[in-house]
Formats: C-alpha cells, sequence, structure tokens
C-alpha cells in the first residue's frame, strides 16, 4: 500500500480528527487553568538552556535537541498505541494541556503577538505532523484492542504502514519544523519585541 493511500484510510482519518479533537480540548483546558505549572516548567528549561547559550552553538545544538525530541516522540506515540492507544492518547492531551498553559504564561507577560509568532511559524508543520503520529498510534491501539477481545487483528501491518509513513512524512515534516523554529521563530519574535 503507497503511503498516500495508507493515510487516506477512513480509520486513520477518523483518528486524526479524534486525536485533533483531544488535542484542542486539552490546549483550551491548558489555557484556562495550566498557566501556574507551566511557569514552573519553563524556568526549569531556561536554567538548563542558560550554559548552551554561552557556546555559540545553541542554533545546531537547539534544532538537534528539537528534531531529535520530536522524533523520538513521534515513533513512540506510534509504536505505542500497541498498548490500546491509551499512551498515545495521554500524550496528546498532555502536549495540548503544557502548550495551552506556555501560550497563557507568554500571553500574560508578552501579549498574543509574541504567542502567535513563538508558536505559529513552526507550529503549523509540527501539530499536524504530530497529530498524525498520534492518529497512526490509535490506529495501531484499535488493531491491538480487536486482538485481544481474539477478533481478526492486523497490529502488525498498522505497524508497518506507520513506520512508513512516519519515514516519509513525519520526520521530513519534524526537520523542517526544527528548522523554523530555530532559525525563523527566534527572528520573528524579535520583530515583535521591536514592534
Amino acid at each position: 500500500m503507497q503511503v498516500t493511500q495508507i493515510i487516506r484510510q477512513k480509520v486513520l482519518i477518523r483518528n486524526l480528527i479524534l486525536a485533533a479533537s483531544i488535542f484542542f480540548v486539552s490546549l483550551v483546558l491548558g489555557m484556562l487553568i495550566g498557566q501556574n505549572t507551566i511557569e514552573g516548567l519553563m524556568r526549569q528549561l531556561g536554567a538548563i538552556l542558560e550554559p548552551l547559550a554561552s557556546t555559540g552553538k545553541l542554533t545546531i545544538l537547539l534544532f538537534l535537541i528539537i528534531f531529535i525530541n520530536n522524533a523520538v516522540k513521534a515513533l513512540g506515540i506510534i509504536f505505542l498505541g500497541i498498548l490500546l492507544g491509551l499512551p498515545t492518547l495521554l500524550f496528546i492531551g498532555l502536549n495540548g494541556f503544557i502548550l495551552g498553559g506556555l501560550g497563557s504564561a507568554l500571553e500574560s507577560v508578552n501579549g498574543w503577538r509574541y504567542v502567535i509568532a513563538s508558536f505559529v511559524p513552526h507550529g503549523v508543520i509540527e501539530i499536524p505532523v504530530i497529530l498524525l503520529a498520534a492518529a497512526l498510534g490509535l490506529t495501531v491501539g484499535m488493531e491491538s484492542l480487536k486482538w485481544l477481545v481474539r477478533r481478526e487483528s492486523r497490529v502488525k501491518l498498522q505497524l508497518s504502514n506507520g513506520l512508513r509513513v512516519y519515514v516519509r512524512w513525519i520526520l521530513p515534516g519534524l526537520a523542517v519544523a526544527a528548522i523554523i523554529e530555530v532559525l525563523v521563530t527566534p527572528l520573528l519574535i524579535g520583530l515583535v519585541n521591536a514592534g
């Protein structure tokens, strides 16, 4: 089956809608109640990255950190879908909540223009490909559930399909998003701060 045919499967499209819905709801919840939690995480992350800033190699290192982190998580949510899709659902919900809380925390200090400049340039690529990975993980989870109740299951096929989509679409998308996040996003943030 071609990669584009895999993506057009009705079950995958339904799971993509489910993943996007969970992400959106958790994003809103994060914006409403997650600000304090996220502010603590931001302080910890700043303390970790501060020593790297003095090396002058932060751009390449930051790209590698972002890309590898997202690539491992995307692969994980596909393959951990075998656990009935529960880790995938948890990942999407948690990430939506964190992003919502982070957006709310940044908005309260810097305004919405800053938030848009911080998330939209790379987010328009990164979020859809992560949601695609989640949809693949949920599809694997549905097949695992079928196996568990002794129905005909295609877990191996769905894992194989997920890996093919991961290599062909998700990895390149995450690489482009990481490049934008490291090179373009800081420029836009600078323009917002200057204006």
